[in-house]
């Protein structure tokens, strides 16, 4: 235990856990709550309050390579400050907002102030900070999001209740002003990691993963993608996080759609986010052990299982379950594979590739992907719903992202190899050419 990089340096890791959840809870989770008493306040119809989340996702993925590229110029406590100085500047003007448009500008700069302070630079700073226990790190740091998700939406419930929206989006600036601000301009720094140095490869290729840093720092992010590994693990992100996504904002409508009433809606809700918390650690876990490879094709399979479970397959699965039974099963099946899957996504990149030099940048790419899928689980799972009268036919298309992302990462897997030799190459031509 005196060797673990956690022990010695829990002190960042819990400063970077507090800001992603006070961070993933006003972006993410307060929003959505907010959203039928903003639209009853601006007397607004269902298709034009949808615009909020729209303009937020949309905007993350504009700026999710700029804020890659910002990450590897200027690290990642740079961008944690200029990220929480932008939403404490756009948290106050929420309760301000005359029109649905002032709230819709908000929103977009919200989803560009994530891209510095979100999941993604998260995930590079624990790159900086960890190497044997990097998996693990980046699991445990992204549980705030599933924390965020159990902690955050009845708090703003109550104050919507008995203040009205305006009150309850007054949290925002009093938590990132208590909380994020401080931590991010007295506690976070960049890692001992952070500045990679070029060094001699190997002249063969290594079996091992410990032995791959040999090779990182003469990758950069261009020659990066020429790796077939790098776009399994960019299509990989755009399926899960189609059906990921597209879940967290439909999960309750869908509920409803089955008959059933708010306070069992949030019961469901809240068993996924707490068993993906399970999914999360124990993924972390298995991905820094010599089973990382099953594990993951595991998670895989779960959050396919998982998009199955809602069908009613007593009528030949053309319509959606009623039972209970079946519904708490897709909840603890589900969140396994969800918890699973997020941590998947997000540490094995860093795992894979974090010792390069450019993975910031390579981060900003991936995560882009991840927007793109979140951004159309969104709008087609909603579009399908207008369309077909239910969610049938976007679990249909759940199904299949599940099935092509379980397929992209057994190719990455089973093309593990080639990539090493891949990386090796230019390594080692580099070399001679020095000679």
């Amino acid at each position: 235990l005196r060797g673990s990089e956690l022990l010695r340096y829990w002190k960042q890791v819990l400063a970077a856990w507090l800001v992603f959840f006070v961070t993933a809870g006003m972006t993410y989770q307060a929003p959505p709550i907010m959203l039928d008493a903003i639209r009853r306040d601006f007397e607004v119809d269902h298709y034009r309050i949808a615009y909020l989340g729209a303009i937020f996702q949309l905007c993350k993925g504009i700026f999710t390579m700029p804020g890659g590229f910002a990450l590897h110029h200027y690290g990642c406590r740079s961008c944690f400050r200029a990220g929480a100085l932008i939403i404490l500047i756009a948290s106050a003007l929420y309760p301000l907002a005359p029109s649905l448009w002032w709230l819709a500008i908000l929103h977009g700069i919200y989803g560009a102030a994530y891209d510095l302070i979100g999941v993604g630079p998260i995930i590079v700073f624990a790159t900086t900070w960890f190497e044997g226990e990097t998996a693990l790190a980046i699991s445990i740091l992204v549980t705030a999001f599933s924390f965020s998700g159990i902690c955050f939406p009845p708090i703003v419930a109550y104050f919507i209740a008995h203040h009205g929206w305006r009150m309850a989006s007054l949290m925002c600036p009093i938590l990132t002003a208590l909380v994020v601000i401080p931590i991010c301009f007295c506690l976070l720094q960049d890692g001992p990691l952070r500045q990679r140095t070029q060094g001699a490869a190997p002249q063969r290729v290594p079996d091992s993963e410990e032995s791959q840093a040999q090779l990182m720092v003469h990758l950069n992010f261009w020659r990066s993608l020429r790796l077939s590994a790098v776009w399994h693990l960019a299509f990989l992100s755009l399926y899960q996080l189609y059906i990921i996504i597209a879940l967290i904002n439909t999960l309750t409508l869908y509920l409803k759609d089955v008959h059933m009433d708010l306070e069992l809606s949030a019961l469901y809700t809240s068993i996924i986010f707490q068993v993906s918390i399970a999914g999360k650690l124990l993924m972390g876990a298995a991905m820094d052990s010599k089973f990382q490879g099953l594990a993951g094709l595991i998670s895989c399979l779960m959050l396919l299982l998982g998009t199955l479970l809602p069908l009613d397959f007593s009528k030949g699965g053309r319509q959606l379950t009623q039972s209970h039974g079946q519904l708490l099963a897709f909840a603890i099946i589900y969140g396994l594979g969800f918890g699973g899957s997020y941590s998947l996504l997000s540490a094995k990149p860093a795992k894979l590739l974090g010792r390069m030099a450019d993975f910031g940048k390579l981060q900003g790419f991936l995560m882009l992907f991840q927007v793109i899928g979140g951004f159309l689980g969104t709008l087609l799972t909603g579009k399908l719903r207008e369309v077909t009268g239910s969610y049938t036919w976007s679990f249909y298309v759940f199904i299949v992202m599940g099935f092509l992302a379980s397929c992209h990462y057994i190719a990455l897997e089973l093309g593990k190899k080639k990539t090493l030799q891949a990386i090796s190459v230019p390594a080692t031509d580099r070399v001679e050419t020095h000679q």
